[in-house]
């Protein structure tokens, strides 16, 4: 029996069908449907996969959403497929986005604070938005 979802950082949490149910649920409304049972009835079609396929009571974040596509397609339900499948690929490119963001964000604070091992000590130069460029673009390159 299933207890247990691994997170992507790593984490392990209780199992919780009712998550499964809630972003079924909001792939059927974006389809404009509105029957939660449908939704109810692919959890159970989707715990009973992954429960078939795994004998563990553990399930990655990624497993447990791929068995939800699964279940959908076979279930007849594409367009809902679709809405569900286009719903992750957004949230994906919204993680990588976000660990981008982060990355400049240390990188300009290490340039600022002249922390970082490439700001040149020279007291005849300063800080400057060109002197910033040429800091960026030798970190993408490297």
């Amino acid at each position: 029996m299933l207890k247990y979802c691994q997170k992507r950082n790593g984490a392990t949490v209780p199992f919780v069908p009712e998550k499964i149910t809630h972003a079924i649920y909001k792939a059927i409304q974006a389809t404009g449907g509105s029957d939660y049972a449908v939704a109810e009835k692919l959890t159970d079609s989707v715990t009973d996969m992954l429960e078939k396929e795994l004998r563990e009571d553990t399930a990655e974040i990624e497993v447990i959403q791929n068995a939800v596509e699964k279940a959908l397609i076979e279930d007849g339900h594409a367009r809902t497929a679709k809405a569900y499948i286009l719903y992750r690929e957004k949230r994906r490119n919204m993680r990588e986005c976000g660990a981008l963001t982060d990355a400049v964000l240390g990188m300009f604070s290490g340039y600022l604070e002249e922390t970082d091992w490439q700001v040149q000590e020279n007291a005849n130069t300063q800080k400057s938005i060109n002197g910033l460029n040429n800091y960026v673009r030798e970190a993408f390159t490297q």
